[in-house]
């Protein structure tokens, strides 16, 4: 198998990820890199040098190229195309075509997964400060979409996750524990942003992404959350402030207008807030509108809040999911 010898010239991109592998390369001489592309930055996986390998990956298992291969500097290869190694089928036996199709496959998966760690801890941190209170929350919430993407599995039109999968890929991207991960999804679950199942002995456990929609926008409201939280209001928070929003949604939806200015000491509420003085009131009232952003005006004996019925009904969900989270003690890392 003679193959065609080919000059590379430096900076010469060899293969992109991606593309269709129509050949593999054994280099001669000089030096490769692999590597995938972080928007701009190049992340490099391997060098290869004289005698290496590459291509072959994508070559016998037949699915796209998995990375980026350039020359560092002026490298010869010997090309392999696909017609060249039919004709070394001819003189192999076919165990040996087995196991280097297994061999590929089992490197694709490792692939994979480098691909998978780089893009969960880029996708976890991402436009989240180090100091928000609540970024552990974030970061299992988006990890979680993430999970769901690169190995969920369809089921009709169900996707969902092993447990036990998730589970181990969790721990090794967080670092955090399994009582943690095991109360996240617990939380997550009761407050309808998914379903877990099969935790009988005839079925393996499932996570089912059952409301993907609901889980991106809880978690675009935890993002844009971090700009507008104290400590001083972090520590308020409570059942009182999703009361008081219940029962501003109530009388602004009673006025017919798509939004009303409520006077909240005026509310007609139960539970917790109606114990609330009418300072406490008006803390909470204006705790809820940094929150939430909502406009506020004042009298000399009022606070009024600008509530958008329809719009603050999902600051609600939000909010007790929030409330739940605490209470489980999942919006931190002991």
């Amino acid at each position: 198998m003679a193959g065609t010898v080919r000059i590379i010239k430096e900076g010469e991109v060899l293969f992109r990820t991606g593309e269709k592998a129509e050949s593999m390369y054994i280099v001669r001489k000089g030096s490769l890199k692999v590597y995938f592309l972080k928007g701009n930055e190049e992340v490099q996986l391997a060098l290869l040098g004289d005698g290496a390998i590459v291509g072959e990956m994508a070559f016998f298992d037949q699915k796209p190229r998995s990375a980026h291969v350039k020359a560092l500097a002026q490298t010869e290869v010997t090309e392999i195309s696909r017609a060249d190694f039919d004709k070394l089928l001819t003189q192999i036996p076919k165990w040996l075509v087995t196991m280097m199709q297994s061999l590929s496959g089992r490197l694709r998966t490792t692939n994979d997964k480098l691909a998978l760690v780089e893009k969960a801890q880029q996708a976890t941190s991402s436009s989240v400060q180090s100091d928000y209170p609540f970024l552990p929350l974030v970061r299992s919430l988006r990890l979680l979409q993430i999970l769901a993407l690169q190995l969920g599995q369809k089921d009709g039109t169900t996707l969902f996750l092993d447990y036990q999968t998730t589970l181990e890929w969790w721990m090794s991207l967080t670092g955090w524990s399994r009582d943690y991960f095991s109360k996240f999804i617990d939380v997550m679950a009761q407050q309808g942003l998914l379903q877990k199942r099969g935790d009988d002995s005839r079925t393996a456990p499932r996570i089912v992404m059952s409301a993907r929609a609901k889980l991106q926008m809880f978690t675009d409201f935890m993002v844009n959350l971090q700009s507008r939280v104290s400590a001083a209001s972090l520590s308020e928070f409570n059942i009182a402030w999703i009361e008081m929003l219940e029962a501003g949604i109530s009388e602004a939806a009673a006025s017919g207008y798509e939004s009303y200015n409520v006077p909240v000491l005026k509310l007609a509420t139960a539970g917790s807030y109606a114990t609330l003085d009418e300072k406490k009131r008006m803390a909470v009232a204006e705790h809820l509108a940094q929150w939430l952003q909502l406009k506020t005006s004042k009298t000399n004996v009022e606070i009024l809040l600008k509530i958008a019925p329809k719009e603050n009904k999902n600051h609600v969900v939000y909010l007790k999911i929030l409330l739940a989270a605490i209470n489980a003690r999942i919006d931190h890392i002991e």
